[in-house]
């Protein structure tokens, strides 16, 4: 696995697409109907100078129903070697925060990790006033507005010291 110091965990519905989006069919489809809309704008964020050391580990549901290698295909060619993970699917968490227990669970493995910022819109999957969280809008998905604030607490992490 290449060696990305700052991880990004990344949800998909609500995130990627608003909620309630036609049913996806991921291999051989690429961004079909309402899937994935939020995607190219991540993408660019991704590309922004400074933001290559940025991993993406998946985190969404749809990690359960979609092997890694399909999860990757659904980005750019030039950013899936960036994805290099799934978190796991854990059957009993230690708090009532799922998915932030399943984010702990992947960093426990994962020592190089230095930071990480996670981007979801279930704010219930997290402790209060989590640091580490951007927060999403389920009915938007991602917006130019959370762009923004991702960008702010990525660099945040990327910068030194």
């Amino acid at each position: 696995m290449p060696h990305h110091p700052v991880i990004l965990f990344l949800d998909y519905d609500g995130v990627l697409h608003p909620v309630g989006g036609a049913a996806a069919v991921l291999p051989g489809a690429s961004r079909p109907g309402r899937y994935l809309v939020r995607l190219p704008l991540l993408e660019e964020l991704l590309r922004e100078p400074g933001m290559e050391q940025v991993g993406i580990v998946i985190s969404s549901t749809w990690r359960v129903a979609y092997k890694l290698v399909q999860l990757r295909d659904q980005f750019a060619p030039d950013l899936r070697g960036r994805v290099v993970g799934v978190t796991p699917q854990l059957n009993r968490f230690a708090t009532r925060h799922p998915r932030h227990e399943e984010i702990m669970a992947w960093l426990a493995d994962h020592a190089e990790v230095r930071a990480w910022v996670a981007v979801d819109d279930d704010v219930r999957g997290f402790p209060e006033a989590q640091a580490h969280l951007v927060a999403t809008d389920s009915r938007t998905g991602l917006t130019s507005r959370d762009i923004d604030v991702l960008r702010d607490a990525l660099r945040a992490r990327l910068a030194p010291g």
